[in-house]
């Protein structure tokens, strides 16, 4: 285990044109529960009577605004400060150094760009992007918490739409386009908290040319053995020890 660790700060130290995929366990680290929240979906349906799944499908969202916004409150943003973590400071780093291109994720609090990162690309779109479907004008997670029931815009006065793509939407083409793009033309690609085939990396994956797919997660998964190096445990302090060169 240490010698393969050993052996993937190497790499990092020494290469360049780096793709992250960075995945649900870097969100859970900084203490984020997702939009699904799958972690904690018996407990989502004894509060709200309704599955995280419902609750998030754009189906829902069309009929029951208000419990579909105090989700959004509660659970989505369930933490007073959206700050980044080490690993989210740690990629900005190694990005400033030129080692990283690009960020890819399916995270929604755009904690890379808190950190400073300023190649990101987030697949299912951000909290900090939701926009009223009047006039577009654009509304942070700060005002969707501290809105009083349903958040409206303050010019329209209508529901905003929220910033993230919901159950039976379709993700954005451009994106996906631009993310593909990311992989095959990397020259690493580097898997953070996440599994070989989770839905953030068993599409886009197979886009790789190449011969260094790195994943660190926190314990293994059917398919991983797909990846070139693997080391398993704390994401964050794992990845900590790799970039600090």
């Amino acid at each position: 285990m240490e010698q393969n660790i050993e052996t993937i700060k190497n790499i990092i130290k020494n290469g360049s044109n780096i793709v992250v995929l960075g995945g649900i366990e870097v969100m859970l680290e900084a203490g984020l529960n997702g939009v699904r929240a799958e972690h904690i979906a018996y407990d989502i349906e004894q509060k709200y009577g309704y599955s995280n799944d419902d609750i998030v499908s754009s189906l829902f969202f069309s009929r029951r605004v208000d419990i579909f916004y105090d989700y959004y409150k509660e659970i989505i943003l369930n933490k007073e400060r959206l700050e980044p973590v080490s690993i989210h400071e740690d990629v900005a780093k190694l990005q400033r150094y030129g080692k990283i291109d690009m960020v890819i994720t399916r995270m929604v609090y755009s904690l890379y760009q808190r950190a400073g990162c300023d190649r990101v690309i987030e697949l299912h779109g951000s909290v900090e992007q939701n926009r009223c479907p009047a006039c577009g004008k654009v509304f942070g997670s700060d005002y969707i918490r501290n809105s009083k029931n349903v958040p409206l815009c303050n010019t329209c006065n209508v529901p905003l739409r929220p910033g993230f793509v919901l159950l039976g939407e379709m993700i954005d083409n451009g994106k996906i386009t631009m993310a593909s793009s990311a992989v095959e033309r990397a020259d690493i690609l580097i898997v953070l908290g996440a599994s070989i085939r989770s839905p953030l990396c068993k599409y886009i994956i197979k886009y790789y040319n190449g011969d260094k797919v790195i994943l660190l997660n926190t314990e293994e998964a059917p398919g991983d053995d797909r990846a070139d190096y693997r080391v398993y445990g704390k994401v964050g302090e794992m990845f900590h020890y790799i970039a600090d060169f």
